[in-house]
């Protein structure tokens, strides 16, 4: 900070561009990080959805039932971490607006600083605006505030969006029962298959319903 008092303001100006940029990319790296986790657990989920399936149609109903809960689970954690990706970038949206608005302040001040003719008015306008930052000295407590909000109505019962255990397993139960008697009913098998994709479909529609209602 010491060496910052030896720079040309058009380098301290600089500095930030800067920052920002970094700031920008880092958030960026963490939305990709969480979409590329939500991507790996979409695929355990399905393989063990899968070996739920194999072990039901050789009979290993308990196994079967285990597998189902580790598919279940990792429907759970790709929904919670989808909703935090949502919040996450709805609250850089608003940053980056502020800034904006930061931006248009500044312009505003330097026009008025200029062109103005009463140096009272002047004064007025400059010390508004610092009555404006001054009330933002506390920006941690600030964005504490703004997640909560942004979380308010965002929450929703996890049974909303992803299918119960039993639901699960009848989903399964059915998969099976279609796929050993496909050889004389192709297309019921077919549209049994898609019965856990159909059921989270309907779940994961609502909960973008209600997060783009909070918006």
């Amino acid at each position: 900070m010491f060496e910052d008092l030896f720079k040309s303001k058009a380098q301290r100006e600089k500095d930030l561009r800067v920052k920002q940029r970094r700031a920008k990319r880092q958030a960026e790296g963490a939305v990709d990080t969480v979409k590329e986790r939500i991507q790996k657990l979409k695929a355990e989920r399905d393989a063990a959805w899968s070996e739920a399936r194999r072990y039901l149609k050789d009979g290993q109903k308990g196994a079967s039932q285990r597998s189902l809960q580790s598919c279940r689970a990792c429907e759970i954690l790709m929904t919670k971490l989808d909703m935090k990706r949502w919040v996450f970038e709805q609250l850089i949206a608003k940053m980056e607006l502020s800034q904006t608005d930061q931006d248009f302040t500044n312009a505003l001040q330097s026009l008025d600083a200029v062109i103005a003719i009463d140096p009272e008015r002047v004064e007025d306008v400059l010390g508004a605006v610092e009555d404006k930052l001054g009330e933002q000295v506390d920006l941690d407590k600030i964005w504490e505030r703004a997640y909560g909000k942004e979380m308010a109505g965002v929450e929703t019962k996890m049974t909303d969006v992803v299918p119960s255990l039993d639901e699960m397993e009848k989903l399964l139960e059915d998969e099976v029962a279609a796929d050993i008697g496909e050889r004389t009913g192709a297309r019921k098998a077919t549209e049994a298959e898609g019965g856990l994709a159909e059921k989270i479909g309907e779940g994961r529609a609502r909960l973008r319903r209600l997060m783009e209602d909070e918006k």
